[in-house]
């Protein structure tokens, strides 16, 4: 029977037990998409990332409990953390080659900075019936990102962000028309630049505990607002992540820490 290396990962923290916790399987990327969904259930989180060497840059893909994500901050920030610390890497910068395109991650004094293209939303008329599930009575705006797939709604303060109780399953029969994926709620912060969390029932996820690639749609959007291009941010959920945002031309910067929890060998 084939084993693989794996690695549990808190990502967005240097707390072990907070921040979002991942999964990295070192194993080839080529296989059968039930083999990796079967992992990723077996492992029962959010995402478990697979990551496989190719010449001089890495593949990576990344699979929810339903189905295949073409993007994930967290778990990208992971695996770079497994191959700095673990694998032998000797290089300061990391190729990653993705569904989404080519992506980067290197060491930074702040821990590791990941390089991803921006995703800018714009504004549309608020969906009635997303905010009656997610129990969201007085907004600020509300936006969307098509290439990222998430619907963007400001709320008027972090206490508002903080007491918000979706309803997960009305959430899931809303009508769809625009394909969102996940729905991010976000409003300014008292310690950091702006706070969020993110809903995601369509993808598996009621609620994950720090999403990546929903700041490349939050940065450019709080850049805006705040006249910033380097800000702090803090996605409130139970677990709590921290993460450091950069926009710059098309390119938005993530700086993040992890830290492991546990190593071992997968039977596959």
């Amino acid at each position: 029977m084939p084993e693989a290396p794996i690695y549990h990962v808190d990502a967005f923290t240097s707390t072990p037990f907070r921040g979002n916790p991942t999964v990295i399987c070192i194993m080839p990327t080529n296989l059968g998409d039930k083999l990796y969904l079967a992992i990723t259930s077996e492992m029962n989180l959010s995402v478990t990332a697979f990551l496989d060497k190719s010449n001089d840059s890495y593949k990576i893909r990344w699979f929810t409990p339903l189905k295949e994500t073409p993007l994930c901050g967290y778990a990208t920030l992971a695996a770079a953390h497994i191959i700095f610390e673990y694998l032998g890497n000797e290089k300061n910068r990391l190729e990653f080659s993705t569904i989404s395109g080519t992506l980067y991650a290197e060491k930074s004094g702040s821990g590791i900075l990941m390089d991803f293209p921006i995703n800018r939303s714009t504004p549309i008329d608020p969906p009635k019936d997303v905010l009656r599930a997610l129990g969201v009575t007085e907004w600020v705006a509300v936006e969307y990102n098509e290439s990222n797939k998430r619907l963007l709604i400001q709320l008027k303060s972090e206490d508002d962000i903080h007491s918000l109780k979706p309803n997960y399953a009305a959430l899931l029969r809303v009508p769809n028309a625009l394909g969102w994926r996940g729905v991010v709620v976000t409003a300014r912060g008292r310690d950091y630049d702006f706070v969020s969390r993110h809903f995601a029932p369509h993808m598996g996820i009621d609620e994950d505990p720090v999403t990546g690639s929903t700041h490349t749609v939050l940065g450019p959007y709080w850049a805006g607002i705040l006249g910033k291009t380097k800000m702090s941010a803090y996605q409130d959920s139970s677990r709590g992540g921290e993460i450091l945002v950069e926009v710059s031309g098309e390119r938005v910067f993530l700086t993040g820490r992890c830290v492991t929890v546990s190593e071992g060998k997968l039977s596959f």
